[in-house]
């Protein structure tokens, strides 16, 4: 018999349903979720992942809770009219002319930033917040809130309750209605788990009662999912806590269902049916025309059985996967196709997703990955959900190349998306900047989505780094690490008694490692270590076996203690040939690298935005110590000379012959010129004009 930690269950009582023992398609699901099993682990706040909780409890946590005030979403459950519903309103669910209105995704902030505190309250190495006392307050002010505004049938959406009442269940496609719910129901799933009180669960269990009521296969139920993936995930969360086979079979429907065309629906797709029957009118904005005629945008075009790659909005289809690989089955298939084709087709070198800003979403070409804000859009929730369903496929089956890709897109995509200071966020990301543009992050936004969703995914950090599973039979505790993150783990053995385990790590910035088990005499432990791609003569002082690709298991007895050190290169990365970008991106171990303003001003005055600089793939770089607002990291240098300037970039020339007399390049050595970089994710965070450059062109037949 083999069992995971979980969180703590609620069973029985007020809307709890137990399954007495009668089987059904959801049980098993006993994965450990990574929103209940980070309390398990503590992480060390002198660590550099402690730093950067730190940084989200004590800053961050407060500047998104003034903006969501100044914005009017905190507010907003009081259903008072706010001077913001004039922007782009809507009418009876139809898209304004004028746009989209910012103020449909208000209950979804609200929701992210209550579940990012209660996450950060309810860890061991958050619970001494020195605002503790202002969150807690705001939590339960804004769960009264959400109470009193509750309709008496569980229904519960500001916007449609407020402002286009006539709009209820007029636009599922578009509108947002479930994905508000889903991201509510995970802030009172997060809320019962860290207080105890059932008062906001309840609130969101009655709200569930309203969508199972309204929406499924049934006759006289409107055959509906969401436009943008979100209750699909919340669903199989709060199943994992009740156990409601209902609960169950509401989210493997929102899932299955999409897509598929229904007589009932006369031979259509639901949103093709929902838009006939709505008649949205013709007139309106080329964004509502590009989501009127194509259904890829929101993965809709096809069942998710039949689609064999990753398309549209690119946020949604990575919610999409998280929620199918966590259902397992023939959604788990669905999952890994669409996760191989995001990470082998359309991710960027820094992690991140989506490189099409027309729609926020995928490029239907494989390696189409233009690396500015002009193309490129890599926005931050998307790495975000690229962890989430990493995390949801490694719960199945353990994979380094997956493992590697998740801790990529953390420390670089993820992590790049929030200013140092705690101040300021980024939507939309780059690579490099052109013309009048930079890289700076925004105090805030219209559609705030991504802040929130940064901090809630900090703040559940625990449970990305590592997964642990009880061998009751054999008495042999197996886990599975994730993440190098120095941190405690408590296992909970049947007996009672604990299991401990300590990870102390130099990562992200040097390759050494200890990990100390400690369990009762009578158990063993059996841990399985990554071999992370990017590291080098990997030495690991106990027996290793080979296991999975990216991973070596070691067997371990009740206590013990295992080094694991690596070396760290500095590597030049290659794009794919079919990205027809001849260019090199520095990196060390997991952190991508770029060059600003800041550091390079002399040179980058002279070539604006470093546009014609190329270095070798022989080029080697020099570490320097780099500190950042209190952040150490490593920052690195090329050699004085080792720059090089592409002369045909500043001849008015644009095409040429070339002959083996005249080659298609040449290239200048900037005498005494060097180029110094930063960690991606910690640019823009010190003045300056915010110019970057990612990847500079690769000049080796200089």
């Amino acid at each position: 018999m083999v069992s995971t930690s979980n969180g703590n269950g609620v069973n029985g009582g007020q809307n709890g349903v137990k399954l007495n023992g009668k089987r059904h398609a959801g049980e098993g699901l006993d994965r450990p979720h990574p929103q209940t099993s980070f309390i398990e682990s503590t992480i060390d706040p002198q660590s550099f992942y402690g730093k950067m909780r730190k940084l989200y409890s004590e800053k961050v946590l407060m500047t998104q809770l003034k903006q969501l005030k100044k914005q009017g979403s905190y507010d907003a459950f009081d259903l008072k009219w706010h001077p913001s519903y004039d922007l782009a309103r809507l009418h009876k669910g139809h898209f304004s002319p004028w746009g989209f209105p910012p103020t449909l995704f208000w209950d979804s902030d609200v929701g992210k930033w209550i579940e990012a505190v209660c996450y950060f309250l309810n860890s061991p190495d958050g619970a001494n917040c020195a605002h503790k006392s202002v969150f807690d307050a705001s939590v339960q002010e804004l769960i009264n809130k959400i109470e009193k505004a509750q309709l008496p049938d569980g229904y519960l959406n500001i916007y449609f309750m407020v402002v286009d009442p006539e709009g209820r269940y007029q636009n599922f496609r578009d509108m947002h209605e479930m994905y508000n719910a889903g991201h509510l129901l995970e802030a009172a799933l997060a809320h019962h788990h860290y207080s105890g009180s059932r008062q906001f669960l309840d609130i969101m269990l009655r709200n569930v009662e309203c969508w199972m009521r309204d929406i499924g296969p049934n006759e006289g139920q409107i055959h509906a999912y969401p436009g943008h993936p979100e209750l699909e995930l919340a669903m199989l969360r709060l199943f994992d806590r009740t156990k409601d086979p209902r609960h169950f079979d509401f989210a493997k429907y929102l899932i299955t269902e999409r897509g598929k065309k229904r007589d009932d629906l006369g031979g259509d797709s639901f949103f093709v049916y929902e838009r006939k029957k709505r008649n949205d009118p013709h007139h309106v904005m080329e964004f509502a025309l590009t989501l009127y005629h194509d259904l890829s945008y929101n993965q809709s075009h096809a069942p998710l059985s039949e689609q064999d790659s990753i398309v549209g909005h690119s946020v949604r289809a990575l919610y999409l996967t998280t929620a199918a690989a966590d259902l397992g089955g023939e959604g788990l298939t669905y999952a890994k196709r669409m996760w191989d084709d995001a990470v082998d087709n359309k991710m960027y070198v820094v992690g991140g997703f989506g490189s099409e800003p027309r729609f926020e979403g995928f490029h239907k070409c494989p390696h189409w990955l233009p690396d500015s804000f002009g193309l490129g859009y890599l926005e931050t929730c998307a790495a975000i959900a690229a962890m989430m369903t990493a995390e949801r496929l490694l719960s199945h089956q353990l994979d380094g190349k997956v493992r590697d890709v998740m801790e990529l897109a953390l420390l670089n995509a993820v992590l790049g998306g929030g200013s140092l200071n705690g101040e300021q966020f980024a939507y939309a990301n780059t690579l490099a900047t052109i013309g009048d543009e930079n890289a700076t992050r925004k105090d805030w936004f219209t559609v705030c989505c991504c802040p929130p969703n940064l901090s809630r995914t900090l703040g559940l950090l625990g449970g990305y780094t590592w997964s642990s599973r009880i061998d009751y039979d054999n008495q042999v505790i197996n886990l599975d690490i994730y993440l190098f993150v120095s941190a405690k783990k408590n296992i909970a053995l049947p007996d009672g008694s604990i299991a401990e385990v300590q990870m102390i790590t130099e990562m992200p910035w040097t390759g050494k490692t200890t990990l100390s088990v400690n369990a009762p005499a009578d158990w063993s432990w059996g841990v399985r270590v990554p071999t992370p791609e990017y590291a080098a003569n990997i030495e690991i002082d106990t027996p290793t076996l080979p296991d999975v690709p990216g991973y070596v298991s070691v067997r371990l007895d009740a206590s013990a203690t295992v080094s694991i050190t690596f070396d760290l290169p500095t590597r030049l990365i290659a794009n794919h040939p079919l990205t027809t970008q001849d260019t090199l991106t520095v990196s060390r171990g997991p952190i991508v690298y770029t060059a600003e303003s800041y550091d390079n001003s002399d040179l980058e005055s002279k070539y604006k935005h470093f546009q014609g600089l190329g270095i070798k793939s022989s080029s080697s770089f020099q570490e320097t110590p780099l500190e950042i607002e209190g952040i150490p990291m490593v920052g690195l240098s090329t050699a004085p000379g080792d720059v090089w300037l592409l002369e045909e970039a500043y001849k008015n020339q644009p095409y040429r012959a070339v002959s083996d007399k005249r080659p298609a390049r040449t290239w200048t050595r900037l005498e005494g010129q060097k180029l110094t970089f930063v960690p991606w994710f910690a640019r823009a965070n010190r003045g300056g004009a915010g110019h970057v450059r990612t990847s500079f062109l690769r000049a080796d037949e200089a």
